[in-house]
């Protein structure tokens, strides 16, 4: 067997500039990442995170500075030297052969290819814990191509868990997963660190998510490192507010005492019975709708949600009346009965692009009903419900009844308020004012 966990390893990037054609996208970046370090690289779309990757991984190059593993610039290896040293998962990847995931996860040991019989087991060896580490084992014998976004996210992510590098870099890991994957994955990233002596690079876009996980923070804007430290040192309300274009709130989380970032709101309204009530399905860090449709005025509900979930912390934080279940529960016969009272005494129903498993599949069956009982139902987000599917195909199957029985499809707030707002124009008057926005939209 060749562990590659005999030394730990440093990553430095030195005053970095990275271009695309013409247009550069990096300026002058220098950071470091230490042994038995978890860093969070966030900001916002197109703030570099990607392109950063990209450089320190070797898979683009530089226009300016250097990328050193243990001082040794990255430029100087091999490619087999590089793969033994450092894993590397994309944003995305496309899937154009019908490789078995197995397959795929083995891909992961290229770098270690020899002609014994004892290496050959230990790939498979190595194969098999990544994939029973991110829960992909059970598809081992399916076609990549046949899998959910999150399925095929997993599957990536075991790939660079089979490699057993010293150091990863993440772009994006909990994209297209569910809460508790989420959860599993950088519990997973931790232990890594924290027993291998791994390092880890993560670029990632829930904020709370990183404040909870990592040691240290980078955060990063227009292609320039703008805070750098502590999850309580980089997410402070004057950082986030200047970066983001919006107020924000910082608190801190129960239990953890991390931060927890909120969109700031206006002070909870003074609800009158003509007031009107929204119920908001979402969950995962998708409900960022909560804190708009509250700031606008309107009577906000939620839930079902699993307490310690980001978007329940939220509506802890805004004064929203919320219907609760247990951390990484199912939605209990309770927990249903009393979100069925609370979406019947509302006068539309919100869903965002929440990941669906089996324990909260429930909240779609809901809508459902009511939506066929004549309670308008809108279906707020960009995602694909088959790259958020966890339950093979019964959630894309209530979705598509969502829309054969009339759901109105939005992106955003910008495109739900005027059929809030306007419940007594047609939908042809409002689509001249929000646009377009009840196309059917792909399922994969």
């Amino acid at each position: 067997m060749l562990a590659c966990y005999n030394r730990t390893m440093r990553i430095e990037a030195r005053n970095v500039s990275a271009a695309y054609g013409k247009k550069v996208v990096l300026h002058s970046v220098s950071l470091t990442v230490e042994a038995r370090e978890l860093v969070g690289l966030i900001g916002p779309n197109g703030s570099g995170k990607s392109t950063l990757l990209r450089v320190i991984s070797g898979t683009l190059p530089v226009l300016q500075g250097e990328i050193l593993l243990d001082d040794e610039p990255v430029p100087r290896m091999s490619a087999r030297e590089i793969a033994l040293k450092l894993a590397f998962v994309p944003q995305s990847e496309p899937r154009l052969f019908e490789f078995s995931v197995r397959d795929v996860v083995l891909m992961g040991r290229h770098a270690y290819a020899g002609r014994t019989r004892a290496a050959v087991n230990e790939d498979y060896a190595a194969a098999t814990r990544a994939m029973a580490a991110t829960d992909t084992i059970h598809l081992a014998d399916r076609a990549i191509t046949t899998l959910s976004g999150g399925e095929h996210r997993r599957v990536l992510i075991a790939r660079a868990f089979a490699q057993d590098t010293p150091t990863y870099l993440l772009d994006e890991p909990t994209a297209h997963l569910d809460i508790g994957h989420q959860s599993d994955l950088l519990t997973i990233c931790r232990r890594k660190v924290n027993v291998d002596g791994a390092s880890v690079l993560a670029a990632l876009h829930d904020l709370n998510l990183a404040a909870e996980f990592c040691d240290r923070i980078i955060l990063l804007n227009e292609g320039r490192i703008v805070a750098e430290g502590a999850p309580d040192a980089a997410l402070t309300v004057e950082t986030l507010t200047g970066i983001y274009g919006s107020g924000v709130v910082v608190t801190k989380r129960p239990g953890s005492g991390t931060p927890l970032v909120l969109a700031a709101s206006a002070p909870a309204p003074s609800h009158h019975e003509d007031t009107l009530r929204i119920h908001v399905i979402c969950g995962g860090g998708t409900g960022a709708i909560l804190a708009g449709l509250h700031r606008h005025g309107f009577w906000v509900t939620s839930g079902v949600l699993n307490r310690l979930d980001s978007d329940e912390e939220a509506c802890a934080a805004l004064g929203i009346e919320c219907v609760t279940e247990a951390p990484f529960s199912a939605i209990t016969k309770e927990a249903r009965s009393a979100c069925e009272a609370m979406m019947a005494s509302a006068d539309a129903i919100v869903i965002t692009d929440v990941p669906i498993g089996h324990g909260n599949i429930a909240n779609l069956e809901m809508a459902l009903v009511v939506l066929r009982r004549g309670k308008p139902v809108y279906l707020s987000g960009d995602l694909p419900i088959g790259q958020r599917d966890f339950t093979s195909g019964s959630a894309s199957r209530i979705w598509r009844e969502l829309i054969e029985a009339g759901a109105v499809i939005v992106n955003g707030l910008h495109e739900l308020e005027p059929y809030l707002t306007a419940p007594d124009k047609s939908t042809d008057e409002i689509d001249r004012i929000a646009g377009p926005i009840n196309q059917i939209p792909t399922l994969s």
